[in-house]
């Protein structure tokens, strides 16, 4: 509510960070003042709300992939970080709904995405909080390539990378979604790939070891086991 998803000062941290230590997230941004700003206490709110969005902890599944993804190709950030925000923040989350009903090229106005928000959280903010959080998310899809435009807001859809589409995927399965389910999910539309684009991405994914694929004879598995450690496994199957 208080931010967008911060895309700007993530790519920052992860490019003065390459060990990905997520112990000097918090130093760069508290102690050096990284991110440039004026006081000590505007240092710990970033750090607070980026915190938030994004959990800036290697330890938690979502987070790390983010972190590794990210290295190998920084183009593919952007949505990278669009759909951690999108697990982690409701507000986000519930504006998507806004965005499937609207078809590309369609101008969304502040207004509008306002009007979404209330029906969806009734009588929670205040005019001004209404008015920061759809500035706020409406920035976050436009840099994730969801909206373009400055003032303007207009529908357009992004071109995800393979990366992309198995982080989105990846997502889902950590919710439980499995097989032709998790390619037809939120997670999949949250990247605009349809059923066989994914697929496409998920075969080159596993050509570099990121997960498992089976698809044939109309029987989809897809196993991000290789993306989990031990501990992760062992919650996800329920023998922790």
């Amino acid at each position: 509510m208080a931010r967008s998803m911060m895309l700007s000062e993530l790519l920052l941290l992860l490019q003065a960070n390459r060990s990905n230590n997520t112990a000097d997230f918090r130093r760069l941004i508290e102690e050096e003042n990284l991110l440039g700003k004026p006081t000590f206490t505007s240092r710990q709110k970033s750090y607070r709300h980026m915190l938030e969005l994004y959990g800036m902890d290697a330890s938690q599944a979502l987070f790390r992939v983010l972190l590794r993804f990210a290295a190998i190709n920084p183009e593919a950030t952007p949505l990278l970080a669009l759909v951690c925000v999108f697990c982690r923040d409701p507000q986000l989350r519930a504006s998507f709904s806004l965005l499937e009903q609207t078809s590309p090229g369609t101008v969304i106005p502040r207004r509008l995405m306002e009007e979404h928000l209330e029906s969806l959280f009734p009588d929670r903010f205040s005019p001004a909080m209404k008015q920061s959080l759809a500035q706020n998310v409406n920035t976050s899809w436009t840099v994730s390539g969801h909206l373009q435009g400055r003032s303007t807001k207009t529908r357009t859809f992004p071109n995800p990378s393979f990366l992309a589409t198995t982080y989105a995927l990846f997502a889902g399965y950590l919710t439980g979604l499995r097989g032709d389910f998790l390619l037809q999910s939120v997670f999949a539309r949250l990247v605009a790939v349809s059923p066989p684009q994914a697929i496409e991405h998920l075969k080159e994914a596993s050509k570099h070891g990121f997960l498992r694929l089976r698809h044939a004879g109309g029987v989809t598995e897809i196993d991000f086991s290789p993306l989990l450690n031990e501990s992760e496994l062992s919650s996800l199957h329920g023998t922790a």
